[in-house]
C-alpha cells in the first residue's frame, strides 16, 4: 500500500476517521430502528450494521463488541419472528451476523445451534427445487440460485456454519449442475439460464425468450465465486472442479473489449448465446451487483482455486478498465455497496491486495476520496446501499483483511 499512501485522495488515516464517524451514528439499535427496515434484514437492518461493529472491534479496544451484540440481539426481535429465508433475511442472516461476532465456540453457541439445522434444511429444499426446475429445461429463476435469495448465499453461509455437513454438499452439488447445458425449447442453453426478465420469473418486452445473468448479486458469478471458495477450504462434490473450470471459461469468453480494457454486460439474450455472439453494448454499471468488479471477482476466485493466472490476470485487467473509464459512465449510486462506488472500492481493493498489484493500489485513494465525497449523502444505516457497508469498503481500503478469518464480506461472496 505504500504507493497507494503517496498517491492524492483520500488518505488512510482520514478513511479511517470516516468510518468512526459512521460508527458513532450507528452505535445504538434506535438508529436503525427509525429506518423502518425489517430488524432481521441483513441488507438493511441490524445483522448489516453488527458486521461493521464486529469488524471494528477485530483490530480496536473499545466497546464495539458489546455495540454489535445490541444490534444482533435487536435483530432476533423481528416482527413475527425469524424465518427461513436466503442469505438477507432471517435466520441465516442473523446466523452469519452471529457467526462473524463468535470470538470462540462458546460465542453464541446457543443461538448458532437453534438456527444452523433449520438454516440447513431450507438450504437442501431450495437445493432440490433448483434442481428440478434445471432438470426440466424450461429454465430456472435467478433467485433460485443467486447470493441473495438463492443456494449460493445459503452454501456461503454453510460453509462458515457446518462446512462439513450434508446441506452444504446439496447445495454445491446444485450449483455444479447448473454449469451442464440443458436442452431448451430454444435449443441448448446454460443450465442458469432464466425463461423470464432480469428480476422477474416471467419474460419481459425487453427480453421475451429469458435471459443469462452475468451479475454478482444474482447471475453465475455467485455459484462460481462459492464452489471457487469452497475448493480453497478443501470442501468439494462430484464435478465441481470441473464446474469452476467450465464457468470461468464461460465468462472469460464472453467478455467484451473497448480502449480501456475488458468488460461485461449485465445480461445476454439467449439467441445471441445459441449464435456464438456477443452484442454490441457499452460498458456498463461497474458495480458489485452487476458489471464487471463483481464478474472480475467472482473470475480472480475461481483462478485463485485452481491456479490459474489468465482468469486472474483478467480479471485485474478488468479492474484497471473500470477505473481508468471516466466516473460518470460507471453508472453507479452512491456510495453503497450493492450499486454504488463503495462495492467498487472493496473490489477494487482486494484484488490491488491479492494479486501485489502496486498500479491498482495507486488508484484506490482516489476512488477512497469519492466513497468519502458521499457518504453523509447517504440515508439509511444498512449494509448493502447504506452507511454501513460504505463504511465497511473504506475500512477495507485502509486496513486489508485478514486473509484466514471470516470476513464481512463472504456475504457479498467476495471471500
Amino acid at each position: 500500500m505504500t504507493s497507494a499512501l503517496s498517491s492524492p485522495g483520500l488518505s488512510v488515516g482520514a478513511a479511517r476517521e470516516a468510518v468512526d464517524e459512521v460508527a458513532a451514528r450507528l452505535r445504538t439499535p434506535e438508529a436503525v430502528a427509525v429506518s423502518g427496515t425489517r430488524a432481521d434484514s441483513l441488507g438493511a437492518g441490524h445483522p448489516g450494521v453488527a458486521l461493521l461493529f464486529t469488524t471494528l472491534a477485530a483490530d480496536r479496544d473499545g466497546d464495539a463488541r458489546t455495540v454489535a451484540h445490541g444490534h444482533l440481539a435487536a435483530a432476533t426481535r423481528a416482527d413475527g419472528g425469524l424465518h427461513a429465508a436466503g442469505l438477507y433475511t432471517g435466520m441465516a442472516a442473523v446466523a452469519f451476523a452471529a457467526r462473524l461476532a463468535a470470538t470462540g465456540p462458546d460465542t453464541y453457541r446457543s443461538l448458532l445451534t437453534t438456527l444452523t439445522p433449520r438454516i440447513a434444511d431450507a438450504a437442501v429444499q431450495r437445493a432440490r427445487q433448483l434442481s428440478t426446475a434445471r432438470e426440466a429445461g424450461t429454465g430456472v429463476a435467478s433467485h433460485q440460485y443467486d447470493v441473495v435469495s438463492g443456494v449460493a448465499g445459503l452454501a456461503r453461509l454453510l460453509l462458515a456454519l457446518d462446512p462439513r455437513g450434508t446441506a452444504l454438499r446439496h447445495c454445491l452439488q446444485a450449483l455444479t449442475d447448473l454449469a451442464e447445458p440443458v436442452a431448451t425449447g430454444q435449443g441448448t442453453l446454460p443450465g442458469w439460464w432464466s425463461a423470464g426478465g432480469p428480476g422477474r420469473d416471467t419474460p419481459s418486452p425487453d427480453f421475451p425468450r429469458g435471459h443469462l445473468n452475468l451479475g454478482l448479486a444474482h447471475g453465475i458469478p455467485g455459484p462460481l465465486a462459492v464452489l471457487a471458495l469452497a475448493l480453497e477450504q478443501g470442501v468439494r462434490v462430484p464435478g465441481q472442479e470441473e464446474a469452476v473450470a467450465r464457468l470461468a471459461d464461460w465468462l472469460a469468453q464472453r467478455r467484451s473489449e473497448d480502449a480501456y480494457g475488458p468488460y461485461w454486460a449485465m445480461v445476454l439474450g439467449p439467441e445471441d448465446e445459441l449464435a456464438g455472439v456477443l452484442p454490441p453494448s457499452p460498458a456498463t454499471r461497474a458495480a458489485w451487483c452487476y458489471g464487471s468488479p463483481g464478474v472480475a471477482r467472482a473470475l480472480f476466485l475461481a483462478g485463485r482455486a485452481l491456479g490459474e493466472p489468465g482468469w486472474r490476470r483478467t480479471a485485474a485487467r478488468a479492474l484497471h478498465a473500470a477505473l481508468a473509464r471516466p466516473a460518470a459512465t460507471r453508472a453507479l449510486e452512491g456510495a453503497g455497496l450493492c450499486h454504488g462506488t463503495g462495492g467498487l472500492l472493496h473490489i477494487a481493493a482486494l484484488v490491488a491486495y491479492d494479486a501485489a498489484d502496486e498500479e491498482l493500489a495507486a488508484r484506490l485513494p482516489a476512488l477512497a476520496a469519492e466513497v468519502r465525497a458521499v457518504l453523509d449523502a447517504l440515508e439509511g444505516p444498512g449494509f448493502l446501499e447504506g452507511a454501513a457497508g460504505a463504511a465497511l469498503a473504506l475500512h477495507t481500503y485502509a486496513q486489508r483483511p485478514d486473509a484466514g478469518r471470516l470476513s464481512w464480506d463472504a456475504a457479498l461472496l467476495t471471500s
